[in-house]
């Protein structure tokens, strides 16, 4: 991180973890920095961190990240967009959408899904609930369930919407966020993953990279559609604008994303706290999105985010969050649930997997 200036390293053993507490100088600041990484040796840690580092940024010359990243993610972006300007490639904008993505690694689209279908999906979600719908599952506190009646008031996640609502496969690929993603990926989409809120989530802020998993860490995005006006004290979407150019955090030294069993809780706890503190360091400003219904949000793997808190119980947070990839990325669970590979297209440059449930070509 530029102006960083090392004074000191101190280790901490715990449960088989070692945790680095490394004091850095920042523009006369003294200021803490964690890392942490599976405890071998010292010397051995040390070796691993540097050799794998090393090794990472042989593999993508030209990127930000030395695990590469789309063509936005390039050192050389900005040159990459003037060319494309001058050639027609992209509007203006699409320009200035681009230059947003770039520098805060977000942009925000007005009116990117209409009211009359924001609607249609809250009432099909509704009616779901009413009828138990069998065919769908929610998702809660890392477990995965059929519709039952005494969920409906938990902090569900209702997952993959789009497999079975038409409605939510033409949110997902509504015109605006389609064309976008397109320009970003610069090829054809592959939507593989969604998430329908009630409630807010109450999740930590995080980057998607920790949790969400496809061949090229860096090569996926994330649009959350608001189903309704966001109100204050709801738990609204938070988050860093410009982290998605913060310090990578690599678990057990060279892996992006989060563990459970390799890496355990307590070095996720440590990831999550470091990046408040890198925040802090980048002089970053947390900010909350109370959109209206039909705004879309869409962001960077690596930006941080999350939910905050809510104030106010008696109020809900109606979104529909999916994630995209490049069509030649693969999910992670193709590699484990050879049953939810298949790929079906939706319309042109706009194609579909789940991980939740078996599709068939109609």
């Amino acid at each position: 991180m530029r102006g960083l200036t090392l004074l000191d390293i101190r280790h901490v053993n715990r449960s088989g973890v070692r945790v680095d507490v490394e004091r850095h100088q920042h523009r006369g600041r003294k200021v803490e920095y964690y890392r942490t990484a599976v405890f071998r040796s010292e010397d051995q840690v040390i070796l691993d961190r540097v050799l794998s580092k090393w090794s990472l940024r042989r593999k993508r010359p030209g990127f930000h990240s030395p695990l590469g990243g789309l063509w936005t993610d390039r050192t050389d972006a900005t040159a990459r967009l003037q060319r494309k300007i001058e050639a027609g490639e992209v509007t203006q904008e699409d320009a200035l959408r681009l230059r947003s993505w770039m520098d805060h690694g977000f942009v925000v689209i007005p009116n990117a899904v209409s009211v009359d279908l924001a609607d249609e999906i809250h009432a099909q979600v509704d009616a779901a609930w009413d009828d138990l719908d069998p065919r769908l599952k929610v998702e809660l506190d890392g477990t995965v369930h059929p519709l039952q009646s005494a969920l409906r008031s938990k902090h569900y996640k209702l997952l993959d919407l789009y497999a079975h609502s038409r409605e939510a496969m033409r949110a997902a690929f509504s015109p605006p966020i389609r064309d976008f993603l397109r320009v970003v990926f610069d090829r054809d989409l592959l939507l593989f993953q969604g998430l329908t809120f009630e409630r807010g989530s109450g999740d930590p802020i995080h980057q998607d990279t920790s949790s969400v998993v496809v061949t090229s860490p860096l090569e996926f995005a994330a649009a959350w559609i608001a189903l309704e006006d966001l109100r204050p004290g709801c738990g609204e979407l938070e988050y860093y604008p410009g982290s998605h150019r913060m310090d990578e955090f690599y678990f057990a030294g060279k892996y992006r994303n989060w563990n459970r069993e390799r890496d355990g809780r307590e070095v996720r706890a440590g990831y999550l706290d470091s990046l408040h503190v890198k925040a802090r360091v980048m002089g970053l400003e947390r900010q909350r999105f109370l959109p209206s219904k039909g705004d879309a949000l869409i962001w960077a793997a690596d930006l941080a985010h999350g939910g905050a808190q809510i104030q106010d119980r008696t109020l809900t947070r109606w979104s529909l969050v999916c994630h995209y990839c490049p069509t030649d990325v693969k999910p992670y669970y193709f590699s484990y649930r050879p049953k939810h590979r298949t790929v079906l297209q939706d319309s042109p440059g706009c194609f579909y997997s789940s991980s939740h449930y078996p599709l068939a070509q109609t």
